[in-house]
């Protein structure tokens, strides 16, 4: 039903599928037809930066960029449509070598500064006939030119290319890579520029994610035929930049012939296909409780907006309806930007409880809950009510039941359930303590941070109606079939929308997004027969990356530098559904088209 866009493999994964294609290359007499394909692909995404001025956000023209830009690049050694390449000595480096080829065949000047004395001896060899200007630093380190014109040149070239170590590296960086590495993060960061990282940023050597060693950060990477879990893991995501896929014929390939209990399946969900499809047009017939009716628990006098914010992102899920429990205040505040939201009881499809709460709504919080879980309903457990998760494990659905804590919330709930743990902790292994958070409770964890991380169970589950009243309001149901487990976990790792999504309410928007997407039923429901469909990983990265797209529109404002609040990524998200192809962020979509060039 959903696409994700595709594995993240480990790095020993990831060689063994490129080591099999390679030799079947090699065995038809082109041995390097791989890496004339991958540098194809990153010479077409470089060609295109080249007339991108640094900062473009996917949507201005070159000559509606800000002049801020444009004034910090002039100066006689700045060259913006200058190219350099970072040569190592494995494949990676031929890719570079390669890529430099066909860029200055087609006439963008390009140099390559060769750091290792053992270099892709053809690939050089097509670099120099192709007229790139070598630099050979292989018995010298960087910071030997200091002052010369190739320093110059570094500084002021505005697109670098990465081709120092790829997949192939065993362990952190040392020596003068390291320190090369450390060098021109330095420069970087005096004079920001686009920095293309083939495969993977070099220095990115875990896979779960861990800094070793220096790295250097990279504006876009360019994932080699499938993602990479280093690249797309905290803390080391922060080095990736913008990331895209270059197709290549073993992409979407599973080379794990094992299962690996310490390796939890991950993918990597940004595209759009799944966020159309969580949240469809309604059918012709549809009224609104066919479109979903979501029940909420949220907000208090002392957290008023947060009632606003879950409300907000539950109605730009298409929901028919919302009904709010709340105190009065939340209710007015509530009622005058939304006056279709209903304050009583009776028919929904899922159900959200914590956001903005406190002690006051405990028991209808509580209550909520425990129907939940006799009626198999879908729930949604944020913020406050997620201390509420250990006394009610007995009663909750968990194949139904999502819990969405940020590392803090995470931390304090592990320790809830005999697992203390630390906001620390968390922030530098977030998959491997989101896969314990859900194998402790067995229910769907979105666990929030700088990437949003979605664990989930694969269940088997018989569908049950979910309308009605019950104590709530809610007529039950009865229960049509048992759930169980029937495998391990998987996970999905979402992008981050923009830095800028970080602000109070941000995750109330997202909670009451999920709620509104876990409540949307098949479009040809017909009126009064509407059914929640099953709980999966793919509907809840979908409503992930929904949040995460609208929060990038809504920063695009200026350029991507604009602050944003929660209320504004509540109201980007219809515009998302509306045109979810739509560019977001300062970073340019890197092309999949290959530039003009030669085959060598």
């Amino acid at each position: 039903m959903f696409t994700i866009d595709g594995a993240a493999l480990s790095f020993a994964d990831a060689r063994k599928m490129e080591k099999k294609c390679v030799d079947q290359t090699a065995s038809e007499g082109d041995p390097d037809r791989y890496m004339i394909d991958v540098a194809g692909e990153v010479s077409a995404a470089v060609a295109r930066l080249t007339s991108l001025p640094v900062g473009w956000n996917g949507q201005e023209s070159a000559s509606e960029a800000d002049s801020d830009d444009r004034s910090e690049a002039e100066g006689t050694d700045w060259a913006p449509n200058r190219v350099i390449a970072f040569v190592g000595g494995g494949d990676n480096g031929g890719d570079a070598l390669y890529a430099s080829a066909i860029l200055a065949r087609a006439g963008i000047g390009a140099t390559a500064f060769l750091l290792k004395k053992r270099c892709h001896r053809r690939a050089l060899a097509a670099a120099r006939e192709a007229g790139v200007t070598i630099v050979d630093l292989s018995d010298r380190s960087l910071r030997s030119i200091e002052g010369t014109p190739e320093w110059d040149t570094i500084w002021g070239a505005g697109i670098w290319i990465d081709g120092m170590v790829g997949i192939g590296a065993q362990g952190p960086l040392t020596g003068k890579l390291a320190e090369a590495v450390t060098l021109l993060n330095g420069i970087a960061a005096a004079r920001p520029r686009h920095i293309v990282a083939i495969d993977v940023p070099s220095g990115l050597t875990d896979d779960d994610g861990a800094i070793r060693g220096p790295i250097l950060r990279a504006t876009c990477t360019m994932a080699v035929g499938a993602y990479k879990r280093a690249e797309i893991l905290p803390p080391a995501v922060e080095y990736s930049g913008d990331l895209s896929i270059v197709a290549m014929p073993w992409s979407g390939s599973n080379p794990m012939e094992e299962e690996d209990e310490d390796m939890v399946p991950l993918s990597y969900g940004a595209g759009t296909m799944a966020a159309a499809m969580a949240v469809p047009a309604p059918g012709f017939a549809q009224d609104k409780y066919a479109r979903g009716v979501v029940g909420l628990v949220a907000g208090s006098d002392t957290y008023p907006g947060a009632g606003l914010l879950a409300t907000r992102g539950a109605l730009a899920a298409g929901v028919g309806m919302v009904r709010l429990n709340s105190t009065r205040r939340v209710q007015d505040l509530v009622l005058a930007d939304q006056p279709g939201v209903v304050t009583v009881g009776g028919r929904i499809q899922s159900a959200l409880i914590g956001p903005g709460l406190d002690d006051e709504r405990r028991e209808d919080a509580f209550e909520l809950a425990q129907f939940c879980g006799r009626s198999g309903m879908p729930l949604v457990i944020d913020a406050w009510a997620l201390d509420l998760v250990p006394e009610l494990l007995g009663s909750l659905r968990p194949d139904v039941t999502v819990l969405t804590p940020h590392y803090g919330e995470a931390a304090r709930l592990l320790g809830l359930l005999g697992q203390a743990t630390t906001k620390a902790q968390i922030g530098a292994h977030p998959l491997r303590f989101a896969h314990a958070l859900h194998d402790a409770t067995g229910c769907h964890v979105v666990l929030k941070g700088p990437v949003t991380i979605v664990c989930s169970g694969a269940v088997a589950r018989a569908r049950t109606q979910a309308g009605g009243r019950g104590g709530d309001g809610v007529e039950e149901s009865p229960q049509t079939a048992d759930t169980r487990r029937t495998s391990g976990c998987r996970a999905s790792v979402s992008p981050a929308g923009t830095p800028w999504a970080g602000v109070a309410g941000s995750g109330d928007v997202l909670a009451g997004l999920i709620a509104g997407v876990l409540a949307r039923p098949e479009p040809t429901a017909p009126s009064g027969e509407a059914n929640a469909l099953p709980v999966t990983m793919e509907r809840l990265a979908a409503a992930v990356w929904l949040h995460g797209r609208a929060a990038r529109l809504a920063a695009d404002r200026h350029r991507g530098r604009a602050p944003i609040q929660a209320a504004d990524i509540a109201a980007q998200i219809p515009r998302v559904l509306a045109d979810p192809e739509r560019r977001g962020a300062h970073t340019p979509r890197l092309t999949k088209r290959r530039a003009p060039g030669v085959r060598y």
